[in-house]
């Protein structure tokens, strides 16, 4: 006890300090939404592992020939070189993809140059019913739509996604990814105004194979349901997809003057951020639905198109003291982000 105290006692206030600002520097965490459920896709992922080493170990592959070199066992023409190349890869990949899940291997997040750090905008949901979705018949079968304007604010902050990380924001299912804070919205409903609570998100980027373009993926995560007639946004992860570019030259021609139509009819635009990084201003929005036919997910997540979202500036906030002009400026705003449906 002496020699803890006397140590204690022998840190300046400048290393203390330190610490106390490297325990404030931890990564924050993100909780997985409730019924996320058994990672099967890990658990296969593992098992297919272990028994790729075992095979590897075996007298016909890599064990073999490491015994023959050894002197251990005499030459023989036994040895199954497709299967321990097969084996090998195998062991590798879904080694790789668990130690990532797990956190104990962290890959490099800088999947591209574009970067949304401070850029602070309003998302708009469009849920409803989409040409090509698996979505129930039934779900917004009379053709209702629920939207929701959401600020949201991208962040660079890193933050950890728990076991086993979220392969939709990243197709190496990376265990990290970048800090999104977004409170949710509401929308008018046959009760009048909803609130839609938001509990934040994460986000990443994908090279797109296309210079100064890159693939933007982020999630909201929504702890209870909202409704709207037959249109529901479900309770959960809602995942949002959509392009960006690292500086309004690498967007293409026509992109930005709104000359350039979407398949969905709507005219192309972009919102820029700090930096010069701009977003393509429309997207897609998809929920997971993993069971038996994908063996909940251990064959990779079946997502379902849930509708698409628009991205425009900032809608200012509601004043206490608000004058009738700045409430017709918000108002406009508002019903221009929502009839860009």
């Amino acid at each position: 006890d002496m020699f803890v105290s006397s140590a204690s006692n022998a840190l300046s206030p400048r290393t203390l300090g330190s610490i106390r600002m490297e325990e404030k520097m931890e990564m924050a965490r993100i909780p997985r939404p409730d019924g996320s459920g058994f990672p099967i896709r890990s658990a296969v992922l593992a098992l297919l592992s272990v028994q790729s080493a075992f095979n590897l170990a075996g007298a016909r592959e890599l064990g073999g020939v490491v015994a023959e070199l050894a002197g251990q066992r005499p030459l023989a023409a036994d040895i199954d070189y497709f299967s321990s190349v097969f084996d090998a890869a195998v062991f590798a990949f879904c080694g790789n993809t668990v130690l990532n899940q797990l956190g104990i291997v962290k890959e490099d997040m800088a999947t591209s140059t574009a970067t949304l750090n401070d850029m602070e905008c309003q998302v708009t949901l469009n849920v409803g019913r989409e040409p090509g979705t698996w979505m129930p018949k039934e779900w917004a079968a009379s053709g209702a739509r629920l939207s929701l304007p959401m600020r949201v604010r991208f962040s660079d902050e890193d933050v950890d996604l728990g076991f086993p990380g979220e392969e939709a924001l990243d197709a190496a299912g990376s265990r990290y990814a970048k800090r999104l804070d977004c409170a949710g919205g509401s929308f008018v409903g046959a009760r009048g105004e909803c609130e839609v609570r938001a509990s934040g998100g994460a986000w990443a980027t994908e090279p797109s194979g296309i210079a100064g373009a890159s693939k933007l993926n982020f999630f909201v995560d929504f702890p209870v349901e909202a409704a709207r007639n037959d249109v529901t946004l479900p309770a959960g992860r809602v995942f949002f997809s959509c392009t960006c570019w690292e500086s309004n030259a690498a967007v293409p021609e026509g992109v930005t003057d709104g000359m350039v139509t979407l398949p969905d009819g709507k005219r192309a635009g972009i919102v820029e951020g700090p930096g010069g990084v701009c977003v393509l201003d429309q997207g897609g929005v998809s929920i997971k639905r993993n069971d038996v036919r994908n063996l909940w997910g251990a064959l990779g997540d079946v997502m379902l198109i849930l509708g698409r979202f628009s991205v425009a500036e900032p809608i200012p906030e509601v004043k206490a003291n608000e004058t009738p002009q700045e409430r017709a400026v918000r108002e406009r705003a508002e019903d221009a982000a929502r009839g860009r449906f």
